[in-house]
């Protein structure tokens, strides 16, 4: 039977018209895994549907088949089935085909019962799963190690452990319109703007798809604007981090079998934040926040500002220094401008290989590539070595972002940086700085501006660009509530004794 006449069909009728409908849904004798078990209880038919290894056998038998086989001498009852008989913790009745499907596919079992309108779905998930296990991309020195892992029902659990409190709540939700896949919507009420909340359930029921393969792919459907080249969206694999985008009043988002979550809305300065800022005090947060700064900074102007003096502003340059590069691109037979795009280009491709390798691999092909390449491309006089150090001092400045997509951002625009001052020099860089410096105040993040509270100037926690005090972080931000905007309405170290 099609899915798409199964997912306008009830489950009413006779026994075994009811049995054939769900048999001829799941493709059964063809689909081999689609198992089908008969039984009965108190003199009554039953079938039991579950998808091999998607359910536990061992569930099944104790909670299920077991307790129907074994009952007597009770009246036969819907109540009685649920109540008295079965002994497994969650079982729901239903009567539309398209939840009873979908319950199978989540690894759920399907009781049918002769007499007994509709269906019973099971919980008996047993289907094989990857544990908690450490951080890969957001590693930390200081704070917890623990990530994400593709079962949703078990990152909802860690984000509960951190945060013991009913307040959190976990809506259920579903994107794609042929294959459903999971969604789970988070939030602190009280905390979270319900606007936000309303709007992410509208964006969620517009996403007009077959199936959404991954939480990236969630993304790019919800984000405010997909011709950006900045992230709307920021995506995290650990506990920690999501729990202080609920306390800020921001939204979560997790999808199954993806081990990461997605939070909106966000601003700018979230981007230079790594995970392990708020484990450290807060003036080692801070100079590290600095660093990552200027590591932004060098990424960006180094290169550009290189190629403009050396190919239009060479008068800005002092004598020593020029008449160095001068000697050294004399015997260079590429121009400064298109090689400055080929070391940016090999430093990228090397920045990829070593992402794709196994990681034992990773960074020594890294290192070896680079002062292979470097070395011979110096004594072969292709390209100039002060220009090779300019690039790798680039380079590790694109490597200071804590977020992976935000680095190849910055990538992207260092290059169209270089193409603007290679074109027409200083005011080729200036004018392509002023584009995207309007385009990134332009953009939002769930309606909410992405350069916000700076601009334009909301009421903030100090805990933005640097990292402040712990006790002076007494606000959440502009994301949240109006309402629950304070965290603390009297002195956070309230111990200290105060000046008499």
């Amino acid at each position: 039977m099609p899915l798409e006449y199964a997912s306008n069909a009830a489950l009413t009728g006779d026994f075994d018209e009811k049995v054939q409908l769900i048999s001829d849904t799941l493709r059964r004798p063809v689909c081999e895994d689609a198992v089908l078990r008969r039984f009965c209880v108190l003199g009554r038919r039953a079938a039991l549907f579950y998808i091999d290894g998607m359910a536990d056998d061992n569930k099944l038998l104790r909670g299920v088949i077991a307790p129907c086989q074994q009952a007597r001498d009770m009246e036969w009852s819907q109540d009685t089935l649920l109540g008295e008989i079965l002994s497994i913790p969650s079982a729901t009745p239903t009567t539309r085909l398209p939840t009873a499907i979908g319950s199978l596919m989540n690894g759920d079992a399907l009781l049918l019962c002769e007499e007994i309108d509709g269906a019973i779905a099971l919980d008996a998930k047993g289907f094989a799963k990857r544990g908690v296990q450490r951080t890969t991309g957001e590693l930390v020195v200081q704070g917890p190690q623990e990530a994400f892992s593709e079962s949703l029902r078990d990152n909802v659990v860690l984000l509960r452990r951190m945060m013991r409190t009913p307040a959190l709540v976990s809506e259920a939700a579903s994107v794609g319109s042929r294959v459903p896949a999971r969604v789970c919507i988070l939030y602190l009420d009280g905390v979270a703007r319900k606007e936000n909340i309303d709007e992410i359930k509208r964006r969620l029921d517009g996403c007009n798809v077959d199936y959404v393969s991954s939480l990236g792919m969630l993304e790019q459907l919800l984000e405010d604007s997909p011709y950006s080249l900045l992230p709307q969206i920021v995506t995290t694999e650990r506990p920690d981090r999501a729990v202080s985008f609920l306390l800020s009043g921001q939204i979560l988002l997790g999808l199954e079998n993806a081990p990461q979550m997605l939070s909106m809305p966000m601003n700018m300065a979230e981007l230079f934040h790594a995970p392990d800022d708020s484990s450290l005090r807060w003036q080692y947060g801070a100079f590290l926040r600095l660093l990552r700064m200027l590591g932004l900074l060098l990424a960006l102007l180094v290169p550009p500002m290189f190629v403009a003096l050396t190919n239009f502003h060479t008068e800005g340059m002092p004598l020593p220094l020029l008449t160095s590069v001068q000697e050294a691109q004399s015997q260079v037979p590429i121009g400064v401008f298109p090689a400055t795009i080929g070391m940016l280009i090999i430093f990228s491709l090397i920045n990829e290989a070593c992402t794709r390798v196994p990681s034992m691999m990773g960074g020594s092909l890294g290192v070896v590539s680079a002062l292979i390449l470097g070395q011979a491309a110096a004594e072969a006089d292709l390209v100039s070595p002060l220009l090779i150090v300019l690039v790798a001092l680039s380079g590790l400045g694109s490597f200071v972002m804590p977020d992976y997509t935000s680095s190849i951002a910055l990538r992207i625009a260092q290059l169209a940086l270089v193409v603007a001052a290679g074109l027409a020099g200083y005011f080729g860089l200036v004018l392509c700085l002023l584009i995207l410096m309007l385009h990134i105040f332009a953009q939002t993040s769930l309606g909410a501006p992405l350069c916000a509270p700076f601009a334009p100037r909301r009421a903030r926690n100090p805990d933005l660009a640097l990292r402040m005090p712990v006790w002076r972080q007494r606000l959440r931000g502009y994301l949240s509530n109006p309402a629950a905007m304070l965290r603390s309405r009297g002195r956070m170290r309230a111990w200290e004794k105060k000046d008499e």
